[in-house]
């Protein structure tokens, strides 16, 4: 990595730390969801970047630098990243005792459709997806931003199975929700 790569690190070790915590004090029971089976595609990309920031993948064309190491990719790189992570935050906030790391219905789940929902279906997804995306431009190398197409094969899977389970408990609200909302990105996806 270069001399970027600490202060990255430290911002995703932050990340996960109030990640784990918020997610240990916002337990509720869930109503139904998914099999464990089904999250096999987020653990592998899961392994990836961890295989990624313990440098244990074979050197060669993934090694490819395309992004310059320097001053300027450092910065917004870590920009990049402490935004998409923020807009992750404020969504899991936003979220309260409906969030769960796997698909599902929380026992007295509600519809969320303010703060970043009025603005994409999955911000926790788009928040991930750019801050693995700034991650990426720190790092400057062709596999971080492969990593970043894995993961969001990854997310696109997970919201399927979740938007499945958000159409069966709210039915047309829902519907009409996907109809008015991009999945993740504003205006596109």
């Amino acid at each position: 990595m270069n001399i970027f790569g600490p202060i990255i690190a430290g911002i995703w070790i932050a990340f996960w730390l109030y990640w784990a915590v918020s997610a240990l004090r916002n337990r509720s029971r869930f109503k139904r969801s998914q099999s464990r089976a089904s999250m096999l595609l987020l653990i592998l990309a899961l392994i990836a970047v961890w295989a990624i920031f313990a440098d244990l993948l074979p050197a060669g064309l993934l090694e490819e630098q395309v992004i310059p190491a320097g001053l300027p990719a450092g910065l917004a790189g870590i920009s990049i990243t402490i935004l998409g992570l923020g807009f992750a935050v404020w969504a899991r906030v936003s979220l309260g005792r409906n969030w769960s790391a796997q698909p599902g219905i929380r026992v007295g789940h509600t519809l969320i459709r303010t703060g970043p929902y009025r603005i994409v279906r999955n911000p926790i997804y788009t928040g991930l997806l750019v801050g693995y995306a700034g991650t990426a431009i720190v790092i400057g190398v062709l596999w971080a931003f492969l990593l970043v197409l894995l993961l969001l094969a990854a997310f696109l899977g997970k919201i399927r199975e979740e938007e499945r389970f958000l159409l069966e408990e709210f039915g047309e609200a829902y519907e009409q929700y996907r109809r008015e909302v991009r999945a993740l990105i504003p205006f596109l996806l």
